[in-house]
């Protein structure tokens, strides 16, 4: 289980960047600033996505791409934040009993609460 609490006030080692508006070249352009590796995932899933939408003849797909990656950046903008949810991830990956699991997923499942609160703004 985790040692830090969830709540921590990231204020205090600030944004990378600022939280960018949820379009297509601000959030690339995000994602490639925070996680070179991830913008290779962006390009590939923004195809997907296009192409899904316009096979749908729907804007669903493009406003779900965006949102996730909204999220994506909103938990790696700040480094201690960042730090947390790859370390409940290695909790949740090296778990011994399923209560371990489950904190660890509880305490993710909180950082992506924040940041999607964090995207609606």
């Amino acid at each position: 289980m985790s040692s830090q609490p969830i709540e921590q006030p990231y204020a205090a080692d600030g944004p990378l960047i600022p939280m960018p508006p949820l379009t297509e070249q601000a959030l690339r352009t995000a994602v490639t600033t925070l996680d070179l590796a991830a913008a290779v995932r962006f390009e590939t899933e923004f195809h997907a996505a296009w192409q899904e939408a316009v096979q749908m003849d729907s804007t669903v797909p493009m406003h779900t791409f965006l949102h996730r990656w909204g999220v994506f950046v909103a938990l790696r903008r700040y480094p201690r934040r960042a730090a947390l949810l790859d370390q409940l991830e290695r909790e949740v990956a090296r778990a011994e009993t399923i209560e371990v699991a489950r904190a660890a997923a509880a305490g993710i499942a909180e950082l992506l609460d924040e940041a999607r609160r964090e995207v609606l703004g």
